[in-house]
């Protein structure tokens, strides 16, 4: 860290102008008035006030904002529901879904994992608009290699059975409850504004390592989850029920805790017509998947995944 002195002998003549003229237009728009405005900042009668030139699309939480001109429903978050930010353990991460995962299925290595990873780290931290993600709680997830060409059809005979193996084997005296069962096959859509359909085709390549946000825009309306990803960078993509699932697996414990755990909407998805949505619930017995109406709830959020 450098003194005043030392910053200031750093910058270069050009430098040290343009920073003085940027102080007097903020004020008065005209460099005739500078000696005026030196002398009232000096004694105390003009104070400077800093405000961000970049507009966040993330809070100091880690929640994203209401966008200007956005109509959809939002409701203040529920901070009675949450979720504990744990130490990142690569390791067991990917051993729980190497186990919970149908045998064969093609992951990275754990260091090609860790080394992913950080690589996507470091380019939501050099954005500064949603560098604020990195406050709240994210997680490392790693997909296999799958062709999906029905998306509900994955779910039943992949997915939640992984959840489910993964679940009980953290839980063993809770229940997995798929309320959706025989419900599923040829019944499930991606919302095209989603982005959600760029990961399926990802996976149909090899495998996938992406951040996983899971409750960024808790209290927002499956709607207003749809419209606030079209203002996030290119790179990411509403999360869906593949990545929210694939998120229980790798961290069970966090991720499904218990009664306090947010609802996880998997907004990414339509499910026969556009009402009930999908969604995952924990409570202090069980982890259920079923629906819900669109509606704003403030206790459930829908998910973020980063893929780069």
């Amino acid at each position: 860290m450098k003194s005043i002195d030392e910053a200031w002998a750093g910058l270069t003549d050009g430098q040290k102008k343009a920073l003085v003229s940027k102080l007097v237009r903020a004020r008065t728009g005209n460099e005739m008035y500078a000696e005026e405005l030196f002398r009232a900042v000096l004694s105390d009668d003009l104070r400077i006030i800093f405000v961000d030139g970049i507009a966040k699309l993330v809070d100091s939480t880690g929640r994203c904002i209401l966008q200007k001109g956005m109509t959809e429903d939002v409701q203040h978050a529920n901070f009675d529901f949450g979720l504990v930010k744990r130490e990142i353990d690569f390791v067991a991460s990917l051993d729980r879904l190497r186990l919970s995962f149908t045998p064969g299925m093609v992951f990275v290595s754990v260091d090609e994992y860790k080394r992913q990873f950080e690589a996507l780290v470091a380019q939501i931290r050099a954005e500064k608009r949603v560098a604020n993600l990195l406050k709240g709680v994210f997680q490392p997830l790693c997909l296999p290699q799958l062709k999906i060409t029905d998306y509900g059809l994955a779910l039943e005979e992949t997915f939640l059975p992984a959840v489910q193996r993964s679940y009980l084997a953290a839980f063993p005296s809770r229940n997995f409850n798929n309320y959706r069962k025989g419900e599923l096959a040829g019944q499930v859509s991606i919302v095209e504004e989603s982005r959600h359909q760029r990961f399926i085709e990802r996976l149909a390549k090899g495998p996938v390592v992406l951040i996983h946000f899971p409750n960024p825009m808790q209290g927002f309306s499956i709607p207003a989850a749809r419209k606030m990803i079209g203002a996030l960078p290119d790179g990411f993509m509403l999360s869906g029920a593949i990545d929210t699932a694939t998120s229980l697996v790798a961290d069970p414990r966090t991720m499904a805790a218990g009664w306090k755990t947010p609802g996880r909407d998997c907004a990414a998805n339509g499910w026969r017509s556009s009402a009930p949505s999908l969604c995952f619930r924990a409570n202090d017995g069980a982890l259920r998947f079923g629906g819900r109406s669109l509606d704003a709830d403030g206790s459930f959020s829908g998910g973020l995944s980063f893929v780069g």
